[in-house]
């Protein structure tokens, strides 16, 4: 795992210690509720070497956040064969004020029109380097629904379901039970769609009419367990109490 610390020109020195920089964040909030931190946390294709992937986080987290006065504990996490490389961006909410922080917190950096413009700049970054590799794959950082596919996301297992199936905890645990209706229900889209462009007097133009009798079905049951799931994460994270801000 490579990890690094960026900051702007000017940073006292102590900010470049990780210890001591999360300390000095902690130190100065009041509340015990307080946001210590914002976290960025960015898929990169796994088609690019290791050096190729942290290359392009550092310099999308210098574009982007660092010179807007941030300080950035950067981290690139992809083991050995892993599926899903990715990078963890820690970054401060308060600017500089000479050698400490500010008194107040940076609030425009909580701008919805900021973070979208940094989703399509992560983008870009990326589909540059695939294309300066020669690749012909891109991503896209727009939802399904503003790409006009008809399909619904389907969640990410995650590390914790995922090891409880390879320990044995669980044989077949929920998260996976719920990808699977996922793919099952967007299959099911796909072939609606095909249906609706077949000939009435058809096979598939008969069983269309079926197939539109039970889609508002499927698509109450798969958004009412996403829904569930997304209710008992939201619970499990109030019991919690004060964490860093995801």
């Amino acid at each position: 795992m490579d990890s690094c610390i960026l900051a702007p020109v000017g940073t006292p020195a102590w900010a470049m210690n990780s210890g001591e920089l999360w300390n000095k964040v902690e130190a100065g909030e009041k509340r015990v509720d307080a946001q210590l931190a914002r976290e960025f946390v960015l898929a990169l294709p796994r088609e690019l070497p290791a050096h190729v992937q942290f290359q392009i986080a550092k310099e999308w987290a210098e574009q982007e956040l660092v010179s807007k006065g941030m300080v950035v504990e950067l981290s690139l996490h992809n083991p050995r064969g892993s599926k899903n490389p990715h990078v963890h961006m820690l970054c401060t909410l308060r600017k500089f004020d000479g050698a400490q922080f500010c008194a107040k917190k940076a609030r425009e950096w909580n701008d919805v029109a900021m973070l979208l413009a940094q989703r399509k700049s992560w983008a870009d970054a990326v589909n540059g380097a695939l294309e300066k590799a020669g690749l012909d794959i891109r991503v896209d950082h727009r939802s399904l629904k503003d790409r006009g596919i008809d399909r619904v996301p389907e969640p990410k297992i995650g590390v914790a379901a995922t090891a409880m199936k390879r320990r044995g905890a669980l044989a077949d645990p929920e998260r996976f039970k719920l990808v699977r209706k996922v793919k099952l229900f967007n299959d099911a889209l796909q072939l609606l769609s095909a249906m609706e462009q077949a000939d009435d007097d058809s096979l598939w133009g008969r069983s269309r009419a079926v197939f539109e009798r039970v889609q508002d079905k499927a698509t109450e049951l798969i958004k009412g367990t996403w829904q569930k799931l997304l209710d008992s994460q939201a619970a499990k994270a109030e019991t919690k109490g004060p964490q860093i801000e995801r």
